[in-house]
């Protein structure tokens, strides 16, 4: 942490001239660290570092883990630490991590009161940072917030929806995670971009380390739903890049394509890796359920999910014989509260066996 006894937040304020002048004002008590993880990003990193540099609330800092670039990623970014008015502490990793341990690091590594993950490529609107201390300032009760965010094509062109519209987050879900019904949602299915997550460094201890099989923003996003509250912002705060190099996109995909992913699936990796990921949830959640009562019932309705998972992987290899256990789920609703939409129950009828897929992705 900051050794001033008087920490200080950094903004930019506009005077009647127009002009933007960066000044020192007296703390909010909070601090914000920017948690980055690149890889052959040169393309891209300038202008999400301009992006940050152009925040009315400043970070304070920067902390960047790099997965082994070599074109120029790193050489930019120790420019930028050179005339940064932030720390800029870029971490070479000795051997390449992945996106996933790669974010660990960087949250491990940062120091202010909350984290703000970022990704390489996208540009923020100036007032991501203002609005996200804004919510922790106004809802001490809150652990995380995400938003929404504008999806783009590699110009920087609005690709015609959002993030939120992209991934099904409907008004419905919105409202329920603002009634603090957040796990509820995300046990259906993951609705929260990395891009767009913030969340309290007091976490950390919760949702650190990464279990293998999980994504960083779908398990963070998770736990803090069950051991904390997660709120929401309900406007594009950034522009999420899309390009031939993402590691995670957000394009549309038609119905045939669909079709083609059900037909590449081994059925029975599938639901053992999902099984895997949500036994790893309900174990961290179980564990600090013993010391705190108020976590008793998330960690039921982690299991719940479990069982719709572990009577999903039950359905017999012959499709005929399948429907009578689908037909089951939907009559209890399992599918309605533990899946994406009834369109899981139309994969389980269809799942071919003998090849494979990533789970987390219903």
């Amino acid at each position: 942490m900051w050794t001033s006894p008087h920490r200080l937040s950094h903004t930019r304020e506009k005077h009647e001239s127009g002009a933007q002048a960066l000044i020192w004002r007296k703390p909010t008590d909070l601090t914000i660290s920017v948690a980055m993880c690149t890889y052959q990003g040169s393309r891209h990193i300038r202008a999400q570092m301009e992006s940050i540099l152009a925040q009315t609330r400043l970070p304070n800092e920067v902390v960047v883990c790099d997965d082994g670039s070599s074109d120029g990623t790193v050489e930019i970014l120790r420019s930028y630490s050179l005339t940064a008015p932030f720390a800029v502490r870029i971490t070479e990793n000795s051997h390449t991590l992945g996106v996933a341990q790669n974010f660990e690091k960087a949250v491990c590594l940062c120091s202010g009161d909350i984290v703000v993950l970022s990704d390489q490529d996208d540009v923020w609107r100036e007032d991501k940072l203002a609005r996200i201390e804004e919510m922790f300032l106004e809802s001490p009760e809150i652990g995380g917030v995400f938003s929404d965010a504008l999806v783009v094509d590699e110009n920087l062109i609005p690709m015609g929806y959002t993030m939120w519209e992209h991934v099904h987050f409907t008004k419905e879900d919105q409202a329920r995670v603002l009634r603090g019904d957040a796990l509820d949602v995300l046990l259906k299915s993951n609705r929260v971009t990395g891009a767009a997550l913030a969340f309290r460094l007091s976490l950390r201890d919760d949702v650190l380390p990464i279990p293998r099989l999980w994504m960083h923003d779908a398990w963070i996003a998770l736990l803090i739903a069950a051991v904390s509250k997660l709120s929401i912002i309900d406007e594009p705060l950034i522009r999420y890049r899309q390009h031939a190099e993402n590691q995670i996109g957000a394009r549309k995909k038609g119905i045939k394509f669909r079709f083609d992913e059900c037909a590449a699936i081994d059925r029975e990796r599938y639901y053992s890796e999902e099984m895997e990921c949500y036994g790893e949830a309900y174990a961290r959640v179980a564990l600090r359920a013993a010391k705190r009562a108020d976590l008793q019932d998330k960690a039921a309705r982690i299991q719940c999910k479990l069982d719709h998972l572990r009577a999903r992987s039950q359905l017999p290899e012959n499709r005929l014989f399948r429907l009578p256990g689908i037909l089951a789920g939907l009559a209890k609703l399992n599918y309605h509260r533990y899946s994406a939409s009834w369109q899981v129950a139309v994969k389980d009828l269809l799942l071919p066996p003998g090849r494979e897929r990533s789970p987390g992705t219903e």
